[in-house]
C-alpha cells in the first residue's frame, strides 16, 4: 500500500477548494433581527406559550386522573400505596415515581424476609452444633 503525501484526499473526501466562495460575506450574511422592546412578545410567541400551557395541563390532569385511578385501586384492596398529603401539585413524574416506589418496596420486603430466613437458619445451626457439641475443643 502507498504511502499517503500531504495534502493528498482519501477515497470518497473532496479535494480542498482555494477559492473563496464558499464563505460567507456582509452582502450575503442574513440581517439582524429587528430590535423590538424586552417587554413585549409577538402574535407567534403568544400563540406558542399558550399551546405549550395546553400542553402541561392537559398533562397535569391525565397524571391526576392516573393517581385517582390509583386511589380507586388501593382502596379496592388491589394496590398498596403510602398516603399523601393532599396540599401537594402531582406531576406526572410524582405519578411515576409513585409507580416505581411499588417496586422498591416490593423489593425491600422480599430482601427482608430472605435476611431474616437466613439468620434464623444460622441461629438454628448454632443452636444445633452446641446441643451437639460440634466444635468443642476438649
Amino acid at each position: 500500500m502507498a504511502k499517503r503525501q500531504r495534502g493528498s484526499t482519501r477515497p470518497g473526501q473532496r479535494s480542498p477548494t482555494k477559492s473563496m466562495t464558499g464563505r460567507p460575506t456582509a452582502a450575503t450574511s442574513p440581517a439582524p433581527p429587528p430590535q423590538r422592546p424586552t417587554g413585549t412578545l409577538t402574535d407567534e410567541e403568544l400563540a406558542r406559550a399558550a399551546d405549550i400551557e395546553a400542553r402541561i395541563v392537559a398533562e397535569e390532569r391525565q397524571a391526576s386522573a392516573s393517581l385517582a385511578r390509583g386511589r380507586d385501586r388501593r382502596r379496592s384492596g388491589a394496590v398498596e400505596m403510602p398516603a399523601r398529603g393532599r396540599g401537594r401539585a402531582v406531576s406526572t413524574l410524582a405519578v411515576v415515581a409513585a409507580d416505581e416506589y411499588l417496586y422498591v418496596q416490593r423489593d425491600l420486603r422480599r430482601i427482608a424476609i430472605v435476611f431474616i430466613g437466613i439468620f434464623a437458619i444460622l441461629f438454628a445451626a448454632f443452636i444445633v452444633s452446641q446441643i451437639a457439641g460440634i466444635g468443642r475443643v476438649v
